[in-house]
Parts: C-alpha cells; structure tokens; sequence
C-alpha cells in the first residue's frame, strides 16, 4: 500500500512537480501563487501519502482549536481508487480523536461516496 508522513520541506519539489502536471491546481502552483502555497504546507498540517517510493498525494488541514478543517485533498490520478484519499483522512482523525474534522471541498460526491455526512455546506469525517 503505501505510508503517511508529516509533510516537511524535503518533500517540497517532488510534491510541487506532481501538482503542476494538473491544470486543475494552477490555482495553487501558479508563478504569482507558489510561495504562498509553499509557505501553507509547512504552516498547516500536512501530511503526504508515499506508495513505492513516490509521493501519490496529499491532504492539508487548518487547526485552530474549535476543528480540523481538511483544505485540500490530492491523489494523482494514477494512484487513484486505491484508498490512498481514504487513508490520508483516516490519519487526519487518528491524529485529533477528540476534535471534529471537516472537509472544506466542492467534490461532493467523492465524500459521500466515502459515508461521510453532509453538515450545511461541509463535510464532517
């Protein structure tokens, strides 16, 4: 399967490069964007998924006390439907049992898919 690891800045590029080959996260990865997303991996807790040696995703969350707030979740589409989404989310709750988790996502369907409940406009693991 594959392992979970606090995401730290010797992931930086790997995780970068795999993130620019989708048009999708321009938004994060652009040239006017990237140091501010580089700074919010190492600000936030982030945690990166590895299965044979490459980084397949990854999942940031915000803590602040009231929640966990999961503000991105990432597979690469070759690593796909194969849990990886699912295990990242299981480490988010695992690392905070007494403390709500919420998704904070416009992919709707993947979180229903995966049981969670629907609470207003968010997700709650």
């Amino acid at each position: 399967m594959g392992n979970i690891f606090r995401y730290g800045r010797k992931y930086e590029d790997e995780l970068i490069t795999l993130l620019q080959s989708e048009p999708d996260w321009n938004s994060f990865t652009s040239t006017e964007t990237i140091d501010i997303f580089k700074s919010a991996l190492l600000s936030s807790e982030t945690y990166i998924f590895i299965s044979q040696g490459k980084i397949c995703g990854y999942v940031r969350t915000l803590v602040d006390g009231f929640g966990i707030y999961v503000s991105e979740l990432y597979v690469a589409p070759a690593w796909r439907n194969n849990g990886f989404g699912r295990e990242l989310l299981k480490k988010i709750t695992q690392e905070h049992p007494s403390q709500i988790v919420y998704v904070l996502s416009d992919e709707d369907l993947y979180y229903e898919k995966l049981g969670y409940k629907r609470v207003g406009s968010i997700f709650q693991l």
